[in-house]
């Protein structure tokens, strides 16, 4: 659509010109910023960088991952806490040696051992499984940030319902603003009502 274009163009732009590093994109459910993830991802790949994508563990789904797989095939890792150890030290593997250039994963795929990152993007920012409660305890989101800062890559966040700690950011213009206010092919938004209980 349209709106997706202008959102990847700012971006790309913003990017480019070194206005901005860091963006969020406050999409309405239905706005399509899968899809934008998925042509930035295809940019920087292009330039031979690499990227992670981190989705809430509850997202990790076999139809989140089979949308990254069926666009890049044998190019993506999954990282998440149902593989075995086994299974996890063969991905990891691949990554460091260089055989993919995407990771989808949960709060632990920000760890991956990328020699060249170039992209981190982070679906459903409000999500509190960002957050580890366990040892080691820390937050995804923050790593990401800095992580991104020391190896110069791109951070992208999207959701439909923005922390306030983020969107207080954004509105200040410490990290670029954009909004999808509309469902692809125009599709209306579900009926709302406020009900009082008492």
């Amino acid at each position: 659509t349209i709106l997706q274009k202008n959102c990847l163009d700012t971006i790309v732009k913003d990017i480019k010109h070194k206005k901005q590093d860091m963006f969020l994109i406050h999409g309405v459910t239905g706005s399509g910023k899968t899809e934008i993830y998925l042509q930035l991802i295809e940019k920087y790949l292009k330039s031979g960088k690499d990227v992670i994508v981190l989705v809430p563990e509850i997202s990790l789904t076999p139809q989140t991952v089979e949308r990254f797989v069926g666009r890049f095939g044998e190019n993506v890792a999954v990282l998440h806490s149902k593989l075995s150890y086994g299974e996890r030290f063969d991905e990891w593997r691949r990554i460091r040696e260089g055989k993919v250039q995407i990771v989808v994963g949960a709060r632990s795929a920000i760890f991956a051992p990328f020699k060249s990152l170039g992209l981190v993007v982070i679906d459903e920012e409000h999500e509190t499984s960002y957050k580890s409660s366990m040892n080691p305890k820390y937050d995804a989101i923050e790593v990401a940030e800095k992580r991104c800062k020391i190896e110069g890559a791109t951070l992208v966040m999207g959701t439909a319902t923005p922390s306030i700690k983020t969107y207080y950011r954004a509105v200040n213009g410490d990290i670029g603003l954009i909004t999808l206010g509309e469902r692809i092919n125009k599709k209306d938004l579900p009926a709302m009502s406020i009900i009082d209980m008492r």
